[in-house]
């Protein structure tokens, strides 16, 4: 497990790292001191591990359980090279009315600019894939926000590869 301190002032001390490595075997800090952005944050992380598959989220980690097992399940038994998440109207439902106006805009852009992409909704933050899935993602060049949309963009247009999605859930009681 990565943990990617994208050039973070405060929040993060020697007792929590201690801790994390202490209770996760596998763990692995990685930090720099300016911020970059979410992907290339999450490059960072991706070029290191050395695992037949990848599975990445956002640290708060909305969704249930079940979806990231689903997902695994999807790259491992089933041997699909990317698995997207897609975010299920609930999730919608649950968001404030700008970010809401925000993501809905997103997806709808596209619907209209990409019509060939895989999944509209790039932005779940629920993502897995195997070494050609990975090859794909340390592609991408953005480091803001839209490096998801980038991925699926580039996923979506190679015919070597087979993409999966499944519908995400939110956890009982997120806000």
């Amino acid at each position: 497990m990565y943990l990617v301190d994208d050039g973070s002032i405060r929040g993060v001390t020697e007792a929590h790292l201690q801790y994390l490595q202490e209770n996760i075997p596998s763990f692995e800090y990685v930090t720099y001191s300016q911020n970059r952005g979410k992907g290339f944050a999450l490059r960072t992380a991706i070029v290191k591990t050395q695992g037949d598959l990848i599975i990445y989220t956002d640290a708060d980690y909305p969704y249930r359980m079940e979806n990231a097992w689903e997902m695994f399940r999807l790259l491992n038994d089933e041997n699909y090279d990317v698995v997207l998440g897609v975010r299920d109207d609930h999730y919608y439902s649950q968001l404030p009315f700008l970010r809401k106006v925000f993501s809905l805009s997103l997806r709808t852009m596209n619907h209209v600019f990409f019509p060939s992409m895989f999944v509209k909704d790039t932005q779940s933050g629920l993502k897995g894939f195997n070494q050609k899935g990975k090859e794909v993602f340390l592609k991408t060049h953005i480091n803001s926000f839209l490096f998801d949309m980038e991925f699926v963009v580039l996923a979506s247009r190679r015919k070597d590869l087979r993409l999966a999605k499944i519908q995400v859930h939110v956890r009982d009681g997120i806000s």
